[in-house]
């Protein structure tokens, strides 16, 4: 996809946007079940249930997704977040299956407009230890 042409840096540059993700993988534990995850992107404590087994159940925000082998948090909140705080509780058992610090790893840097211009994206990745 082409975008306008604008000046940036001595040099043309395109408008592609994009988002900055943060990829979290639950390493050897896998949640089959309803749980609740509780994370802190950017500071902020947010309490969600994946996987939920009612389809009234309360909608993920539009930059959350979530499975049984993790989670995605996409756009700002992703930006410079380096760390993370997961809790993974079942609901059956109400037991933390996961409660841990993941530290996130910059895996990519996005540039779609080239390396003088901007945006630039970050895709971080973490595995729960």
């Amino acid at each position: 996809m082409a975008g306008a042409l604008g000046g940036c840096g001595g040099s043309e540059c395109t408008e592609i946007g994009c988002d900055s993700t943060l990829e979290v993988d639950y390493g050897s534990v896998v949640v089959n079940e309803p749980y609740l995850l509780t994370i802190d992107p950017d500071g902020d404590e947010l309490t969600v249930t994946c996987l939920p087994d009612s389809p009234d159940a309360e909608p993920l925000p539009d930059w959350l997704e979530c499975d049984a082998d993790g989670f995605i948090v996409t756009g700002e909140r992703a930006d410079t977040t380096t760390s993370i705080r997961v809790t993974v509780v079942p609901i059956e058992t109400e037991d933390a299956a996961i409660n841990e610090l993941v530290t996130l790893n910059v895996q990519e840097i996005l540039e779609p407009n080239g390396p003088d211009c901007d945006p630039k994206c970050v895709v971080r990745r973490g595995v729960v230890p």
